[in-house]
């Protein structure tokens, strides 16, 4: 009965850690797609017209990058995150979405329950005027079931702080 016990105990623990290594992998995964997304804000675009819209889960923004050939191209593109319902296992996900097309390649990081934005400008003042925006601080929340009690999810928290690097290095 103690082997089997202890057969039991290391088979859970394996799970655990798995499960974690996983979870941690990709929130990793999805820290660098949003903060890769942020950093080609503004490409070729004055800093003062950046930003479309910036609300508190939701961002627009402008660029010259054109993410099908992962060039500049000579067309100013509109890029979306937000958090949109989707009708699978992974609850709600992160959609990144270029002139309304989602990004496959960037765009969905499933597993999120919720997002928030806090937007500064260049002097690290919070701000909530699109044209003086430079940064933002994004807090993803992620939700999965657990393994071992279905009833009670786990959330974890990831807090990214995001540059419009082209905007931000402009200095203006």
């Amino acid at each position: 009965m103690m082997m089997l016990t202890f057969q039991m105990q290391l088979q859970e623990s394996s799970s655990r850690l798995m499960y974690t290594s996983s979870m941690i992998d990709h929130m990793d995964n999805a820290a660098s797609r949003v903060n890769k997304a942020f950093s080609l804000a503004g490409v070729g675009i004055p800093p003062d017209s950046v930003c479309v819209y910036t609300g508190t889960d939701r961002v627009v923004f402008r660029s010259y990058w054109d993410s099908a050939s992962d060039t500049l191209s000579q067309t100013k593109h509109t890029v979306e995150m937000k958090i949109a319902s989707v009708e699978n296992p992974y609850g709600k996900a992160l959609i990144i979405s270029q002139d309304g097309t989602p990004l496959n390649d960037l765009g969905t990081i499933f597993y999120i329950e919720n997002m928030s934005l806090i937007y500064y400008d260049k002097n690290g003042t919070q701000t909530t005027q699109p044209a003086l925006v430079r940064s933002a601080d994004v807090l993803l929340t992620f939700r999965r079931d657990s393994p071992w009690n279905p009833n009670r999810p786990l959330r974890s928290n990831i807090q990214v702080k995001c540059f419009f690097m082209n905007s931000y290095l402009k200095g203006a």
